[in-house]
C-alpha cells in the first residue's frame, strides 16, 4: 500500500481537516497511503503534535491544567463512575486517554462540586463558560481552609481555645482555618473532653435563607457561606437539605 506521489489539494485539505481526529492509520487507509508518508506531510504542514488538536486533551494534561498532581488514579475511577466522558485515542502503536473539551464542560458543569477550580487557571483550556468564573470564586474562598495534616502547633491552639469554653464550632473554625467538620474529627481523634459551646439556636430570618440559596447555587459550601450569616456549618448544611426536600434547591451531584 501506498504511494509516492505529491498529495493533492484534495488529501491536504483532508489531512489539515482530520488530523487529531482520526487515527493515523485510518487516515493512511483512506488516503492509500504509507504511514511515514502521513507523518512526513503533517510537518511540512506543521499541523503540530497529534493530540494537540485543540477540541481534545490527555487525562494527564486534564489534571495538570486544574493543579490535581497527586492522587489523579482515584480521582478519575471516581470521575468515571460518575460518567466522566473519558476516551481511548490511538495513536500508531500506542493508547491515551483523552477527553473532548465541549464533553468536559459539560460533564463538569453538572459535577463541578467534584472539581477544585482554586488551582485551575483561568483560559487554561481555552475559552471558558461562563459559569466557571463564580466556581473558581467559591473554591478560591473555600481554599483557606486547610486539609493538609494537623501540626502539633494547631492541636495546642485548639486545646488552649477549647480550654477557654468561649468558642463555637464556627468560631474555632474561622480562627483555626479548618472546618467544623475536621474540627470534630481532631478532637475525637485527639480524645479531648473538652468541646466548643453551642451556637444559641434561633430562627431562620428570610435574608439569611436568600444568602444561602444564592451561594449554594453558586457553588460555594457551608463553611464559606457561615461567613456571611451567623450560622454554623452544620446549621447551614441542614438548612440546605431541607430546602433541596422542599424543591426550592437541587442537590449538587
Amino acid at each position: 500500500m501506498g504511494r509516492n506521489s505529491n498529495f493533492s489539494i484534495s488529501e491536504v485539505e483532508y489531512l489539515e481537516n482530520n488530523w487529531g481526529i482520526k487515527s493515523i492509520n485510518a487516515m493512511a487507509n483512506d488516503l492509500n497511503r504509507s504511514i511515514s508518508s502521513i507523518l512526513n506531510k503533517k510537518t511540512r504542514l506543521q499541523l503540530g503534535a497529534f493530540l494537540d488538536n485543540g477540541e481534545y486533551i490527555t487525562v494527564n494534561q486534564l489534571f495538570k491544567a486544574i493543579g490535581r498532581e497527586k492522587g489523579t488514579g482515584y480521582t478519575l475511577r471516581n470521575w468515571i463512575r460518575k460518567g466522566f466522558p473519558v476516551k481511548n485515542k490511538k495513536v500508531l502503536n500506542s493508547s491515551f486517554r483523552v477527553v473532548y473539551l465541549e464533553d468536559f464542560w459539560k460533564w463538569a458543569r453538572e459535577y463541578r462540586m467534584h472539581i477544585d477550580f482554586s488551582k485551575f487557571k483561568e483560559n487554561e483550556l481555552g475559552l471558558e463558560p461562563d459559569w466557571v468564573k463564580g466556581q473558581r470564586r467559591a473554591d478560591i474562598a473555600f481554599s483557606k481552609y486547610k486539609v493538609t495534616p494537623w501540626t502539633k502547633k494547631e492541636d495546642s491552639q485548639l486545646e488552649s481555645l477549647l480550654g477557654i469554653f468561649r468558642y463555637s464550632y464556627r468560631e474555632l473554625s474561622m480562627q483555626i482555618l479548618r472546618t467544623e467538620a475536621g474540627i470534630k474529627r481532631r478532637i475525637n481523634d485527639l480524645g479531648l473532653n473538652m468541646w466548643p459551646i453551642r451556637d444559641l439556636s434561633r430562627s431562620w430570618r428570610s435574608e439569611e435563607i436568600s444568602i444561602v440559596t444564592d451561594m449554594y447555587n453558586n457553588g460555594y459550601k457551608s463553611d464559606v457561606i457561615k461567613e456571611y450569616i451567623n450560622k454554623s456549618a452544620q446549621a447551614i448544611n441542614g438548612k440546605i437539605e431541607r430546602l433541596i426536600r422542599d424543591g426550592i434547591l437541587v442537590k449538587h451531584k
